[in-house]
C-alpha cells in the first residue's frame, strides 16, 4: 500500500485535463480555444485557488507560426501564454511559447517535471489549440475576424523557443521532398520492400490498421471526425501519392484544444487537489534521430526505439503491464514500427490509440499528443486503465518522446533522471552531394489529380553513401508506377538549384 502522507512535496504530478472541440464554424481563434481547455483542465483537478497558483504558462506552437506555413490572415497573439492566462484569470511569471513538433507537449511535460522536482516551478498549466477549420470556413464566407492580442513585453515576458531545427537536407527538398506525407512514404516504401510487399499489398496492411483508429475516433467525444471508415473506404479516397490516399493521413482541418495540468505533490496538497486526482510519471524519455536520408534503416527510427528502451527501463515495467496506449499516428508507419519493437499486433486485434489518431481524431498541428495525454490522464483517473504508454513525435520520425503514466507513485527521481538520449552511438549514413550512379533503397510517386507525376528515390552509392534524386519524365514515372525493385540501379546527372535528375538502368 503506498503511504502517500510519506510522498516528497517535489514530486511531479499530472492532476487536471481538458479538451474542446468545435465541429460548427465559430468566430474563436487558436487562443480561445486553448483558453477554454484549460478552464476544463482547472476543473478536473478539482482543489481551489488554482488559476490564482500557476506561475508557468506553456503553449505549444501554433501551425501558422511554424515553418514552412502561412500566416493567418485574421492576426494572432504576440504571447500566446499571456492570452491564456488573462483569459482564465492566471498571473504566472513565466510565459513559454514551445518549437515545431508533435513531441513538444511530450518535452515539455519531461521539462516542467525536472524543474518541479528541483523546486524551480510549482504548478505548470501545458495548453495549445488549432482553430484551422474556423479559419478557413471564415475566409471561403468573406469574413474577417481579429485575432489580434498585444502585451507589454516588460510585463509580460515571453520565452518564445523559436522553429527550432530542421530535419529535413536541402538535398531533399530540391529533389521534391516538400511535404511530410512525401518523406513518410519513403519510410512506409521502405517498409514495404523489407516485407517484400508490393504497393498495394502494403497499402491493404495500412489500412487496416488505420480503419481501427477510425473505429475509436468515431466513438470519442473530442474527435472532430467521428466517422468510422472500413479498409475500403480509407484506400477508395483521393491518391495523394503512391502509398497514401486523402484517408491516410493527419488531417489538420481542426478546431481543437487541450490542457494539461502539472504541479508538485506539495502545491496539490496546498490547494486541496484530491489524492484520486493525482496521475503519476513512471518512465519518460525523449531524443532526436538523423536525418531520413542519413539513417542507416530509413524503414524505422532507432532513436525513437532506443526512448523506449529508456522510458520502460526507468518505469521498471514492460509492455505487459501496459493498458492503455497511444502511439503517435500522423501516418501508418509511426504506429507500425513502434508497435512491432513492442511486439504489439497491427491488425485491428488491440487499440493503439486512446484518441482515434491523426487522420481521424484530428491532426491538432503540434499539439496532438497533448490530447493524447489528456486521455491518458482521464482515463487511468476514471479507473478505465492502470497504467499508460504515451509516444510522441515530431518531423520525420525524427524528435521522440515516451512517457508512461499511473495512478500509483514511480520510483524515478525527476531531479537526477537521465531522459534525453543523444544519438552519437547509432549508426549512420554520409550524403553525397554529386552522384552519378547509385541503386533505389525507397521511393515515392508523387501525384496530382490523383495520378503520378513525380518520382522521388532514396538511393545509396556503392560505398554506401545516400542521396536523394528525381524524375518528372513520364516514361520513368509510368515505369515505376508499373515495378519498381529494392536495389534497382539508377544513373544521376545534376540540374540546377540542386536538383538531382535521375533515370532507370
Amino acid at each position: 500500500m503506498t503511504d502517500w502522507d510519506k510522498l516528497a512535496d517535489s514530486t511531479p504530478i499530472l492532476v487536471g485535463a481538458g479538451q474542446v472541440v468545435q465541429r460548427e464554424s465559430t468566430t474563436d481563434s487558436p487562443m480561445m480555444l486553448a483558453a477554454k481547455a484549460s478552464r476544463c483542465a482547472l476543473e478536473h483537478a478539482g482543489g481551489s485557488g488554482l488559476a490564482e497558483a500557476i506561475d508557468t504558462i506553456s503553449v505549444t506552437r501554433l501551425f501558422s507560426d511554424s515553418m514552412g506555413m502561412k500566416p493567418c490572415p485574421f492576426g494572432r497573439s504576440d504571447n500566446p501564454p499571456a492570452s491564456v492566462a488573462r483569459a482564465i484569470g492566471a498571473t504566472p511569471a513565466h510565459f513559454i511559447y514551445g518549437q515545431v513538433g508533435g513531441n513538444e507537449p511530450q518535452s515539455r511535460l519531461i521539462e516542467f517535471s525536472r524543474d518541479i522536482a528541483r523546486g524551480e516551478r510549482s504548478v505548470v498549466l501545458l495548453t495549445g489549440a488549432e482553430a484551422i477549420r474556423n479559419q478557413r470556413d471564415a475566409e471561403r464566407a468573406g469574413q474577417a475576424p481579429d485575432w489580434n492580442e498585444t502585451f507589454d513585453p516588460a510585463a509580460f515576458p515571453l520565452d518564445d523557443r523559436g522553429w527550432g531545427d530542421m530535419f529535413v537536407t536541402m538535398q531533399e527538398v530540391s529533389n521534391g521532398l516538400l511535404a511530410p506525407m512525401a518523406y513518410y512514404a519513403l519510410i512506409d516504401q521502405a517498409r514495404a520492400f523489407g516485407a517484400r510487399r508490393s504497393p498495394a499489398e502494403h497499402r491493404a496492411v495500412m489500412a487496416r490498421l488505420l480503419a481501427s483508429l477510425s473505429t475509436v475516433a468515431a466513438a470519442n467525444p473530442y474527435a472532430q471526425f467521428q466517422v468510422a471508415l472500413s479498409a475500403d473506404e480509407i484506400l477508395a479516397a483521393t491518391p495523394l501519392n503512391h502509398l497514401y490516399s486523402k484517408r491516410m493521413v493527419a488531417q489538420d482541418g481542426v478546431n481543437q484544444g487541450a490542457a494539461l495540468l502539472l504541479c508538485s505533490v506539495g502545491a496539490a496538497r496546498r490547494l486541496g487537489i484530491p489524492r484520486e486526482h493525482w496521475v503519476f510519471l513512471q518512465g519518460m524519455a525523449e531524443g532526436v534521430d538523423y536525418n531520413l536520408s542519413e539513417r542507416d534503416d530509413p524503414a524505422c527510427s532507432l532513436m525513437g526505439q532506443a526512448v523506449l528502451d529508456r522510458a520502460f527501463s526507468m518505469s521498471g515495467r514492460t509492455i505487459e503491464d501496459i493498458d492503455l496506449i497511444d502511439i503517435y499516428s500522423c501516418f501508418a508507419c509511426a504506429v507500425a514500427t513502434t508497435a512491432e519493437y513492442l511486439d504489439l499486433p497491427v491488425d485491428g486485434s488491440r487499440a493503439l490509440t486512446l484518441t482515434g489518431g491523426l487522420p481521424y481524431f484530428g491532426g491538432a498541428g503540434n499539439n496532438y499528443s497533448m490530447h493524447s495525454l489528456a486521455e491518458a490522464v482521464a482515463q487511468l483517473r476514471d479507473g478505465r486503465g492502470s497504467c499508460a504508454l504515451v509516444t510522441s513525435v515530431g518531423g520525420i520520425l525524427s524528435k521522440h518522446g515516451a512517457g508512461i503514466y499511473s495512478r500509483q507513485p514511480g520510483v524515478v527521481d525527476w531531479s537526477l533522471a537521465d531522459t534525453r538520449l543523444v544519438r552519437d552511438s547509432l549508426p549512420s549514413r554520409p550524403v553525397v552531394e554529386k552522384p552519378t550512379s547509385g541503386s533505389i533503397v525507397s521511393y515515392v510517386l508523387n501525384c496530382r489529380g490523383g495520378e503520378p507525376v513525380q518520382a522521388v528515390v532514396l538511393a545509396e552509392t556503392g560505398e554506401g553513401a545516400r542521396f536523394v534524386a528525381n524524375s518528372i519524365e513520364p516514361p520513368t514515372v509510368h515505369a515505376m508506377a508499373a515495378s519498381v525493385s529494392a536495389g534497382q540501379p539508377v544513373s544521376v546527372l545534376s540540374g540546377e538549384n540542386g536538383a538531382l535528375l535521375f533515370s532507370l538502368d
